[in-house]
C-alpha cells in the first residue's frame, strides 16, 4: 500500500500539469486567432 500512494499522487499531478499545459496552449491559439482576425 505504501508503494502505490506517492505513484497515485505523482499520477494525479502529472495529469494535473498535462490538462493546464493543454489548456495554456488552447488559449494562446484563440488569442492568437483573436488578435490576426479581430
Amino acid at each position: 500500500m505504501n508503494e502505490r500512494g506517492p505513484s497515485v499522487i505523482a499520477m494525479i499531478a502529472l495529469v494535473a500539469v498535462v490538462v493546464a499545459v493543454v489548456i495554456l496552449i488552447f488559449f494562446g491559439i484563440g488569442y492568437a486567432l483573436g488578435r490576426a482576425f479581430l
